[in-house]
């Protein structure tokens, strides 16, 4: 099994310092309440975008003195949001065209659908638990970490060759303590079947303001993905970057293909 680390480490690696100060009792049910303002606005206040998400991918054996080469993917894919609707394509893997089959092929091993996530953990229907944890500075920001765990029956869908699943998932949503904007979300699935192909699922999505035709939003940045595929008995990193925001347009729409778009609400 691969080895996790310890939670001080992964606060040191991320630019993560937790500080001391601590609001009482009110004060975090009061930065509680304002974050899943922001979150379930969030989708609502969005403008249309495209953009592109350059992802690494690193299958390697998982244990050391496999002789087997790590196997690297790096995809391009164009993604657009267009009224409350994602819409992507993936449209280059390793510098090359896609194909329509191994687009096929690549898009059901992917796991990085994250347009959900802030609705999934504060929408109240949910029944996710929140707990204000503690305070922190990410990135020079003074920030807010609540923690959160929702349950199965809206949990993280995980894809394998023999099925989907749906499991509880639980982490930290750290926020601007100022403006109570949402810049990281960092999750593992829990409760993960052990005959379960994919186990050791963890994400840390963060989110950086971006210019959109002259105005500026939050919008996703970089995201680093873990897990171990039984499947083909690999420990997979896909390391993510967006880039190129700019307003999304009847002309982004034709780029896509119709016959290649996927939508998700």
């Amino acid at each position: 099994m691969r080895p996790v680390p310890c939670f001080a480490a992964i606060l040191l690696v991320s630019g993560l310092y937790a500080e001391k100060d601590k609001p009482n009792t009110g004060e975090q049910s009061a930065v509680i309440k304002a974050v899943r303002d922001y979150a379930l606005s969030y989708t609502k206040s969005l403008p249309n975008y495209t953009c592109t998400l350059i992802t690494r991918g690193v299958a390697a054996p998982p244990n050391a003195g496999n002789k087997r080469t790590p196997k690297l993917t790096k995809t391009e894919e164009q993604l657009s949001f267009d009224n409350g609707k994602e819409l992507r394509k993936i449209t280059r893997i390793n510098g090359e065209p896609a194909s329509e089959q191994d687009a096929d092929q690549l898009r059901e091993k992917t796991t990085g659908e994250f347009g959900a996530l802030l609705d999934a953990i504060f929408e109240p229907a949910t029944g996710a638990g929140l707990v204000w944890a503690h305070t922190a500075t990410l990135n020079k920001r003074k920030v807010d970490a609540i923690a959160f765990k929702v349950p199965q029956a809206h949990g993280y869908g995980l894809n394998s060759s023999k099925g989907s699943i749906r499991v509880p998932f639980e982490g930290f949503i750290y926020a601007d303590a100022q403006t109570h904007a949402v810049i990281r979300i960092q999750l593992k699935c829990v409760m993960v079947p052990s005959d379960f192909e994919m186990q050791e699922f963890d994400l840390t999505l963060d989110y950086k303001a971006a210019q959109v035709a002259g105005h500026e939003a939050i919008l996703p940045s970089h995201f680093v993905l873990h897990y171990r595929d039984f499947g083909d008995d690999s420990i997979h990193t896909d390391d993510g970057q967006y880039s190129n925001y700019h307003e999304f347009s009847a002309d982004s729409t034709l780029q896509l293909g119709d016959d290649r778009q996927q939508v998700r609400k």
